[in-house]
């Protein structure tokens, strides 16, 4: 009950905001759109989840600071005149060798709107020939070395995937082939986001020593993590814009 009680009043506020314009105005704080979306249901596994979140702000933060519109207490940003360089959010992980393993790199995520997709690209090198994991991690208390990153980051399902499975944890984005060189990497997600319940800032990225089974060995490792090995590389997750 509680949980069709809040999805009510966020789409209440939604039709609001719609026939306001599509702005809260005049609300301190306020001044974006509520983003709602459904997450489908997963037969004899969980019924629908929504989320309802507030529009992130896009902006870049290597311009100045925006002027305030209207009266300054009400802090609202004239996001109708800021410029911007790109649209959407973006962030970036800088990847770190674990102990001595001499692999690096660096990834850029990309998400347009704030409930689409994310594209995720870049560059790895210093991997082994073969297939490796990569993995969203739950924590971003990266010390000195990958260790202390903790579990895969789960948001609403408890069981280990691929990334076109409908039961997989959120941070699972599959696997990576390495031959000679540098590996180019391009992923496009439809469950990781940059803003809301499912976000990944602020949490890790780790590439594993091993291949990615997707939970498909049937034993309790495979179940948890893919049975893909330690992580040879990591590295936390900030924005860019």
């Amino acid at each position: 009950m509680n949980l069709r009680l809040h999805v009510f009043f966020g789409q209440f506020l939604w039709l609001i905001a719609v026939l306001n314009g599509k702005t809260f105005q005049g609300i301190p704080g306020y001044g974006r759109n509520l983003v709602i979306k459904t997450l489908p249901a997963i037969e004899d596994y969980q019924s629908n989840v929504y989320e309802v979140y507030m529009e992130p702000y896009l902006y870049d933060l290597r311009r100045p600071a925006y002027a305030l519109s209207g009266d300054r207490t009400q802090k609202q940003i004239d996001l109708a005149g800021a410029p911007r360089s790109l649209p959407g959010l973006q962030a970036i992980v800088n990847l770190q060798a674990d102990e001595e393993s001499g692999v690096g790199g660096e990834l850029v995520f990309t998400q347009i709107v704030p409930n689409g997709p994310v594209t995720i690209e870049g560059n790895i090198t210093g991997l082994a020939a073969g297939l490796h994991g990569v993995h969203v991690h739950q924590s971003g208390a990266i010390k000195d070395n990958c260790k202390e990153i903790g579990p895969h980051f789960i948001a609403y399902y408890g069981r280990h995937g691929g990334p076109r499975d409908h039961i997989r944890h959120v941070g699972d984005l599959g696997n990576i082939k390495a031959e000679e060189g540098t590996v180019n990497v391009k992923i496009v997600d439809h469950l990781i986001s940059l803003a809301g319940p499912r976000s990944i800032v602020g949490r890790s990225v780790a590439i594993t020593k091993g291949e990615d089974d997707y939970g498909r060995a049937g034993t309790e490792d495979s179940a948890l993590t893919g049975t893909s090995g330690p992580a040879i590389a990591c590295g936390i997750i900030g924005y860019v814009n």
